[in-house]
C-alpha cells in the first residue's frame, strides 16, 4: 500500500493560499503548527517533501484527546501488548497501513480502532505503479489535493512502552480503503484489490475522532471508510525515489515527471 508520503506543510500553505484555498482550512492546520513550533522547537524537522514509511520517521498527527495539539509520532504502529523492542521493530514494518475493513478484528489494530483514532496530516502522498507484471519496474505517482489544501487520513495511534528503558512511543498506523477507478489504476499490483488511503473530506474530518460508546458509534465509524472522489485529486507521475539513484527528500520528488514508455494516462 502507501510507504511513501510528504508532510511539507508550510509549503503547501503558502501553495494552497495563492490558490485561494478555503482561508479557514489553511488556518486549522497553520495554528497547529504555530502551537507545535512553540512546544517544541524541532517541528520543522519532522517536514518532508518524501519519507519512506520503513524509515518510520514522524507524521504530525490530531488525535480525539488532545484535538487543539498537533503531535508528532512515529510512523508505523506497535501494539500497546508488544512486549520487546526487537518485536516492536519487526511489527512497525508491517502496521504502516491499516486495512479499513479489518481494523476492528485484526489484534494490531483493534484496541486502537476503538480507543485511539486520529487524523495523520500529510502534504500528499506516493503510490507505485507496477509497469511490468514482476514489479521490477515501478513508476512513482504523486496525490494530492488540487487545491493543494492538507490532506487529512483516518489513522490509529498507540503508546508502547520500552519495558527494559522505560522510554513512551507514540506510534501510528494509516488506515486504507478500496481505491477509487483513478487510484485503482495506479495501485495496479493487486488489480483484485486495489487500494488507497482514507482520505477525510475536510469539512467532517473530525468525525473520525467521534468516541465509540456503542456499536451505532462504530458502525458509524466504518461507514468513514470509503474512496475519495477523484476529481478532487491530482495524481501525476514524478521520478524514482527509492534505491541508489532515487530522489530522495528534495523539492523535486513532488515534480512531475514524463515517462514516454508509460501508457497510463496523466490525471489532470
Amino acid at each position: 500500500m502507501c510507504y511513501d508520503a510528504a508532510t511539507n506543510y508550510r509549503r503547501q500553505i503558502s501553495m494552497a493560499r495563492k490558490q485561494g484555498a478555503d482561508e479557514k482550512e489553511l488556518k486549522f492546520l497553520e495554528l497547529k503548527l504555530e502551537q507545535a513550533e512553540r512546544n517544541r522547537p524541532d517541528t520543522k524537522s519532522f517536514e518532508y517533501y518524501y519519507t519512506s514509511g520503513f524509515s518510520h520517521k514522524k507524521l504530525g498527527v490530531i488525535t480525539a484527546d488532545n484535538p487543539e495539539e498537533l503531535q508528532f509520532f512515529d510512523w508505523g504502529l506497535i501494539p500497546f501488548w508488544v512486549k520487546d523492542k526487537q518485536s516492536a521493530i519487526k511489527l512497525s514494518n508491517q502496521t504502516l497501513n491499516a486495512r479499513g475493513e479489518t481494523i476492528f478484528e485484526k489484534p494490531s489494530f483493534r484496541a486502537a480502532a476503538k480507543n485511539k483514532r486520529c487524523l495523520v496530516v500529510l502534504s500528499g502522498y506516493y503510490e507505485h505503479y507496477w509497469a511490468d507484471k514482476s514489479g521490477k519496474r515501478k513508476i512513482p505517482y504523486y496525490i494530492e489535493f488540487k487545491n493543494q489544501l492538507p490532506m487529512y487520513m483516518s489513522g490509529l495511534w498507540e503508546e508502547w512502552v520500552d519495558k527494559e528503558t522505560g522510554e513512551v512511543k507514540n506510534t501510528v498506523s494509516i488506515v486504507t480503503t478500496v481505491a477509487n477507478e483513478a487510484l485503482a489504476k495506479v495501485h495496479n499490483r493487486d488489480a483484485n484489490n486495489p487500494r488507497m488511503l482514507n482520505i477525510m473530506p475536510h469539512e467532517s474530518k473530525l468525525e473520525w475522532l467521534h468516541d465509540i460508546q456503542n456499536e451505532s458509534d462504530k458502525e458509524f465509524i466504518k461507514s468513514l471508510i470509503k474512496p475519495y472522489p477523484q476529481h478532487e485529486l491530482t495524481i501525476y507521475p514524478v521520478g524514482q525515489l527509492r534505491g541508489k539513484n532515487g530522489l530522495g527528500d528534495v523539492p523535486k520528488a513532488q515534480e512531475k515527471q514524463e515517462y514516454p514508455e508509460l501508457e497510463l494516462p496523466l490525471f489532470d
